[in-house]
This record gives C-alpha cells, structure tokens and sequence, in this order.
C-alpha cells in the first residue's frame, strides 16, 4: 500500500542562471506582469549551469519519499536518457517507480529554466511524453491501493486523465489532493467541480485563485477569504492559497489561518510551490491540523529556495518539525 501517489510531469531540466538581464514590470488595475529581458541576437554570458530531474509527480514524490511516506510515482516519459535518469534519481530516492508509464513515440519532457539576478525564474518548457499520459496507462490495481493522490498540473492528453484520475479517486474513497495547473485553471469553476467534489486538499497560489474563482483582487485579506469559502463550497474539504513571501492563507470549513513566510537567502525560487505542497500533505497525513500542516509546507518551501533546483533543499521530517521548532514563521 502506498501512502501517496504522486501524479504528473516528470522532466530532465537544465537551470541556467544569467545575471544579465533586465526585468521589466506592466502593472494596470487588477495586476502587475513582469517581463525577463535579454539583449536580442546577441551572446549572453550565462553565469552557471546545472542539470537536475523536475516536473511536478517527481519534484513532490522525492520530497514525500524524504518525509518519510511510502510514496509511488506515475508520470509518462520517453525511452530517452532523460527518462532513464528520471527513473533512476527516484528509485535512488526510495520512490516507487512501477506505476510510470513509457513510450518511444515521444521524447520525455525537458525544461530550460532561466534564473535572472531576482532569483525568479523563466521556465522555456518541451512537455513531450509528460503530456501523454493516458488513464489505460495506469495499473489501476495498484493505484487503488493509495491512501493519497496528489494530482499536479497536467496538460495535453493527461489533461483528461487528471479528471479520469480524480473520479477514481472519488470512487474507491481515496483522498485527493491537488495543485492544479492552467489547463484545469481555465475552465474555471464549472468546469473544475468533478474535481473539487473529491477534493481533500486544494493548493493553489493566488493568481491561480482569482483565475480560478473570477473573484476581484482587493486589499487585505477579504478577497482571500471568499476565493476560500467558495472552493470549499464547491467541495474542497481545506483550501490553501499561496502568495509567496506574502505567506499563505488556509481555510478548512471551520476557521481562516494565515501562516507568514520564513524569511531566508533566496537563491532560486523554482519547486518553490511543490515543497509546501509537500510539507502540508506529509502533515496531514500524519494528523496535523491544516494551519500546523502550513508550517511544515512553508518550512520545506523556505528550505527549497535556498538552493538550486526543485529537489536540492526538500526536507525530511524531522528537519522540518525542527525548522518550524526553532523559527517562529515569519523569522
């Protein structure tokens, strides 16, 4: 039996780090966008360069895996070198990898994320196999012996597998737990209820949550508030939003938590979101309480953060009961 299955993409990606750009902001009324600027046709120095296995199923598997839980991972990936390596790091990782899927019609995915002087990252993304994962892939014996299911982002053909994958969910009463991506996003709230009916834990930042939920961003905390209490009516059992070194905000049906961001040296903020998600699902499942359970996430994304790569800082158990032990959030 598994205590989670982590579903998604699993990627080779190459972190290139350039410190000659320029950022450049657009703000209006309802939000501010930023723009990564390079000089065009011209060389760019590049600072540093690493190469690390990513992707939403692997980057959340290995940190459950280090938590302590019995964790399986089912991602699609070509038979390729990348998806050699990928299937390798999780095994090294304790990562039961019998549940990933292969093919030789596509390559498996690859990611080339551009970190700039801010520490923010621009990800130039080939899905490949990652989108292809279809629901007669999948060992559905297997899969039903999961406590947890964590569905990531899916686009492409495993766009319709996230909602195939959650029905079943519903069906053999295992708990879903969610970071949904922009293919899930823009159906909006209509078309995500199949999913939010089974949901046990929601995560989403807050961008992700006016999108989602057509609520008008405003000051304070209220709009927060009602993004909350309408996914939850719409099923979701807890609702977290991110808002990045804003912290995030929690909702179980009963009372709103907020639980401020640890403050740390930033070197890359990429696995960022996939490190709290971590942390409050390994939480929940050992029977935290949701705003306990958003300690343990914040504490894994402050670790996360002051590496390089989605993987490098995640935490084990111990480490982040410590960290949050020790360091009031917020510190």
């Amino acid at each position: 039996m598994f205590d989670v299955v982590t579903v998604g993409s699993a990627t080779e990606d190459v972190f290139v780090y350039v410190k000659q750009t320029v950022v450049i902001g657009i703000q209006d009324a309802r939000k501010e966008v930023a723009y990564l600027g390079m000089p065009h046709g011209a060389k760019v120095p590049v600072d540093n360069i690493n190469i690390m296995t990513g992707g939403g199923a692997t980057n959340v598997g290995v940190g459950l895996s280090r938590m302590g839980l019995k964790v399986a991972c089912l991602a699609k990936v070509g038979c390729d070198g990348p998806g050699e390596r990928v299937i390798s790091e999780l095994a090294k990782e304790g990562v039961d990898t019998s549940l990933m899927a292969h093919t030789e019609a596509h390559h498996s995915g690859y990611s080339v994320i551009i970190t700039s002087f801010t520490g923010e990252r621009t990800i130039l993304v080939h899905r490949g196999a990652s989108e292809q994962l279809r629901f007669e892939d999948i060992d559905l014996e297997k899969l039903a012996e999961a406590q947890w299911i964590h569905l990531c982002a899916m686009k492409g053909v495993s766009a319709q597998t996230f909602f195939q994958i959650a029905d079943f969910a519903g069906q053999k009463g295992i708990k879903l737990s969610s970071n949904p991506g922009e293919p899930q996003l823009r159906l909006g709230m209509a078309g995500l209820a199949p999913v939010l009916a089974h949901m046990e834990l929601l995560l989403i930042n807050q961008c992700e949550a006016y999108e989602l939920t057509g609520v008008a961003p405003n000051p304070g905390k209220v709009d927060e508030q009602e993004m909350m209490q309408k996914l939850h009516e719409a099923g979701a059992k807890r609702v977290v939003i991110t808002c990045g070194s804003g912290g995030a905000e929690g909702y179980d049906g009963e009372a709103f938590y907020s639980v401020p961001a640890y403050q740390v040296k930033v070197a890359a903020t990429v696995g960022a979101g996939d490190a709290f998600g971590t942390g409050c699902i390994a939480a929940l499942h050992r029977g935290m309480t949701l705003p306990e359970a958003m300690k343990i996430g914040a504490a894994n994304s402050a670790s996360v953060i002051q590496y390089v790569g989605a993987k490098q800082g995640l935490q084990t158990w111990d480490q982040a009961t410590e960290f949050v032990a020790k360091r009031p959030p917020g510190e």
